[in-house]
């Protein structure tokens, strides 16, 4: 389960932003013939989108997937991360899920950082 994935076309969407971060809808990625291009950023598998029982979205990797760290990660970490993403936004700052290092050396489960204009609030 992860929230991140990297579609052929548009670049980084994210399950959890009601754009997918890209200006489209979830229905463009969710049960689509063929398939979305999906993959995901961290092991370059193949991905897909879906839906729990309860309305969460999120990206699974498709069969056959090497280990990768974010396959191994529980639900309830996921969990977690949305919360704190979501946390964060509500307080006025920029969040993003899994986000990796400009050198690839590093991944945050969630990065918060102040918005562009923070100096000029008090």
């Amino acid at each position: 389960m992860a929230f991140r994935a990297v579609h052929a076309e548009w670049g980084t969407v994210f399950a959890h932003l009601p754009d997918l971060g890209c200006g489209r809808r979830w229905e463009a990625v969710w049960k689509t013939r063929p398939p979305a291009p999906l993959a995901c950023d961290e092991c370059g598998h193949a991905m897909y989108a879906k839906t729990s029982r309860t309305g969460l979205r999120f990206f699974a990797h498709a069969p056959g997937a090497p280990a990768c760290s974010l396959a191994l990660e529980s639900a309830a970490h996921h969990l977690l991360k949305l919360e704190l993403a979501t946390a964060a936004r509500d307080a006025g700052a920029h969040a993003e899920l899994e986000a990796r290092g400009l050198d690839g050396n590093w991944r945050a489960d969630v990065l918060a950082t102040d918005p562009p204009n923070s100096s000029t609030h008090p």
